[in-house]
Protein backbone atom coordinates (compact mmCIF):
# COMPACT_ATOMS: atom_id res chain seq x y z
CA UNK A 1 0.00 0.00 0.00
CA UNK A 2 2.43 2.67 1.01
CA UNK A 3 5.49 1.73 -2.01
CA UNK A 4 2.37 1.58 -4.24
CA UNK A 5 1.53 5.08 -3.39
CA UNK A 6 5.09 6.10 -3.39
CA UNK A 7 5.50 4.82 -7.15
CA UNK A 8 2.58 6.35 -8.28
CA UNK A 9 2.76 9.69 -6.47
CA UNK A 10 6.72 10.52 -7.01
CA UNK A 11 7.70 9.68 -10.30
CA UNK A 12 11.49 9.68 -9.43
CA UNK A 13 11.10 6.23 -8.19
CA UNK A 14 10.77 5.27 -11.42
CA UNK A 15 14.73 5.68 -12.12
CA UNK A 16 15.18 3.58 -8.89
CA UNK A 17 17.46 0.85 -9.47
CA UNK A 18 16.41 -2.58 -7.79
CA UNK A 19 17.97 -2.30 -5.03
CA UNK A 20 17.11 1.09 -4.45
CA UNK A 21 13.99 -0.22 -5.08
CA UNK A 22 14.34 -2.78 -2.51
CA UNK A 23 15.67 -0.35 0.07
CA UNK A 24 12.59 1.50 -0.36
CA UNK A 25 10.18 -1.05 0.05
CA UNK A 26 11.90 -2.37 3.54
CA UNK A 27 12.26 1.48 4.98
CA UNK A 28 8.82 1.54 4.15
CA UNK A 29 7.70 -1.57 5.75
CA UNK A 30 9.93 -0.58 9.04
CA UNK A 31 7.95 2.63 8.88
CA UNK A 32 4.41 1.24 9.09
CA UNK A 33 5.72 -1.48 11.45
CA UNK A 34 7.24 0.99 13.71
CA UNK A 35 3.83 3.22 13.36
CA UNK A 36 1.61 0.04 14.17
CA UNK A 37 3.66 -0.57 17.22
CA UNK A 38 3.82 2.80 18.47
CA UNK A 39 -0.02 3.17 17.91
CA UNK A 40 -0.52 -0.23 19.93
CA UNK A 41 1.85 0.53 22.82
CA UNK A 42 0.30 4.38 22.77
CA UNK A 43 3.68 5.81 22.13
CA UNK A 44 4.35 8.61 19.99
CA UNK A 45 8.00 9.15 21.44
CA UNK A 46 8.60 5.45 20.02
CA UNK A 47 7.65 6.40 16.63
CA UNK A 48 9.63 9.85 15.98
CA UNK A 49 12.42 8.55 17.69
CA UNK A 50 12.40 5.70 15.18
CA UNK A 51 12.08 8.17 12.19
CA UNK A 52 15.38 9.95 13.68
CA UNK A 53 16.79 7.11 13.69
CA UNK A 54 16.25 6.56 10.24
CA UNK A 55 16.90 9.95 8.91
CA UNK A 56 20.63 9.35 10.50
CA UNK A 57 21.21 6.03 9.10
CA UNK A 58 20.38 7.15 5.51
CA UNK A 59 22.28 10.82 6.35
CA UNK A 60 25.45 8.31 7.38
CA UNK A 61 24.84 5.96 3.58
CA UNK A 62 24.59 9.58 1.69
CA UNK A 63 20.74 9.29 1.23
CA UNK A 64 18.90 12.33 1.59
CA UNK A 65 17.23 11.92 5.08
CA UNK A 66 14.12 14.30 3.29
CA UNK A 67 13.03 10.79 1.26
CA UNK A 68 11.43 9.87 4.27
CA UNK A 69 8.91 12.68 4.10
CA UNK A 70 6.84 10.99 1.43
CA UNK A 71 6.82 7.47 2.97
CA UNK A 72 5.48 9.49 5.87
CA UNK A 73 2.91 11.41 3.91
CA UNK A 74 1.79 7.81 1.99
CA UNK A 75 -0.04 6.15 5.36
CA UNK A 76 -1.62 9.55 5.79
CA UNK A 77 -4.96 8.79 3.19
CA UNK A 78 -4.86 5.25 4.87
CA UNK A 79 -5.03 6.89 8.46
CA UNK A 80 -7.76 9.68 8.21
CA UNK A 81 -10.32 7.47 10.23
CA UNK A 82 -6.97 6.94 12.90
CA UNK A 83 -6.89 10.38 14.19
CA UNK A 84 -4.32 8.94 16.98
CA UNK A 85 -2.27 7.72 14.14
CA UNK A 86 -2.39 10.74 12.08
CA UNK A 87 -1.20 12.80 14.77
CA UNK A 88 1.81 10.56 15.07
CA UNK A 89 2.43 11.16 11.70
CA UNK A 90 2.32 14.49 11.85
CA UNK A 91 4.55 15.16 14.57
CA UNK A 92 7.10 12.65 12.88
CA UNK A 93 7.01 15.17 9.84
CA UNK A 94 7.67 17.78 12.30
CA UNK A 95 10.35 16.46 13.45
CA UNK A 96 12.06 15.51 10.10
CA UNK A 97 11.50 19.05 8.87
CA UNK A 98 13.02 20.42 11.93
CA UNK A 99 16.14 17.95 11.72
CA UNK A 100 16.08 18.38 7.77
CA UNK A 101 14.86 21.29 6.47
CA UNK A 102 13.38 21.56 2.89
CA UNK A 103 14.85 23.64 0.26
CA UNK A 104 11.68 26.06 0.42
CA UNK A 105 11.59 26.13 3.62
CA UNK A 106 13.91 28.99 5.70
CA UNK A 107 15.43 26.63 8.72
CA UNK A 108 13.58 27.37 12.06
CA UNK A 109 10.04 27.95 10.13
CA UNK A 110 7.32 25.85 10.86
CA UNK A 111 5.54 23.38 8.71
Amino acid sequence: MVLADLERNHPAMAAHSAPQRERTAEDSAHIVEFLGVALFTDSGDLFTDFIRWTAAVLTARKVAAASLRPALDAPGTELKDLPRGARMLDRARLHLDEAVPTTDQPPGASA
